[in-house]
């Protein structure tokens, strides 16, 4: 019985080391910026994907946040430009600090 217990107990702490680890590895590669002229936002290690959007054409910044993301501080961006559609930044930290950043500039 004990050595089941120790088992589960090595499973829990494998999975927990693995949601660790890809949880770092994505904040790694993952860059966003806000500069006086743009919004520039790059993720991925091998393939990389990159939106670049002028902050005079954004239209609106909208956040989308859990009860858990309003309490440890995370959650979801959406960013409408004109003529550009709408790029989703997802599991950003503090995006309503982020919102004000896009649109007090």
């Amino acid at each position: 019985m004990n050595l089941l217990w120790l088992i589960l107990s090595g499973l829990c702490a494998l999975v927990a080391a693995y949601w660790t680890f890809r949880a770092w590895f994505q904040r790694w590669t993952i860059e966003t910026d806000v500069t006086n002229i743009r919004v520039v936002h790059k993720q991925g290690f091998i393939t990389r994907d990159t939106f670049e959007m002028n902050l005079d054409k954004v239209e609106s910044v909208d956040v989308a946040q859990s009860i858990a993301g309003r309490i440890f501080g995370f959650g979801d961006v959406t960013i409408r430009g004109v003529g550009d559609g709408e790029k989703k930044i997802a599991m950003i930290a503090q995006p309503l600090a982020f919102r004000n950043t896009i649109t007090t500039r």
